[in-house]
């Protein structure tokens, strides 16, 4: 009886801590699978708002109306596309930094506070989707298919570098 448990026991035990360690992987990976859905839903509020204060700033009064024009179709041409990160979402947005570069060399505080959002909350995101590629990518994950039916984050890339720092 002896020499059962001396066999049995240190294996329950490596047997126990692969199941927790796999538990914990996969956990780990559901929490940063929700992270991205948020940060997601937090970059498209951040381009949302940005857009509308465009529009705040073209309709204010301060801008010759061809900049006014120019503002508001970069304003409507990114709020115009929703939903997906994709190439043409991300075309719109950076179409609106360097038309935001040109029109207002110096935003007031609301437009400058919408535009550092949009930087911080696009830095967050990125920051998140490296986090759970890199998990992903371990070999365990793949080969015991812990994400799941997931399909892999992608990394939100548009030209956001406005206004300078003062």
């Amino acid at each position: 009886m002896g020499d059962v448990l001396a066999v049995v026991g240190p294996v329950l035990a490596v047997l126990l801590a692969v199941g927790w360690y796999l538990s914990y992987t996969a956990v780990r990976l559901d929490r940063l699978h929700t992270q991205n859905n948020a940060t997601t839903a937090a970059l498209d509020a951040q381009v949302v708002r940005r857009a509308d204060a465009t529009v705040d700033a073209a309709y204010g009064g301060d801008l010759d109306p061809a900049s006014a024009a120019l503002l508001l179709d970069a304003a409507g041409a990114a709020l115009a596309l929703t939903g997906e990160w994709s190439p043409q979402r991300c075309a719109a947005e950076t179409e609106l930094t360097e038309v935001l570069r040109v029109v207002v060399p110096e935003p007031g505080p609301a437009l400058r506070g919408a535009a550092e959002r949009v930087q911080l909350a696009r830095h967050f995101h990125n920051e998140v989707v490296d986090r759970t590629l890199q998990v992903r990518r371990r070999r365990v994950v793949r080969v015991l298919h812990l994400a799941g039916r997931r399909p892999l984050p992608g990394k939100v890339v548009f030209d956001d570098a406005w206004p300078q720092a003062p």
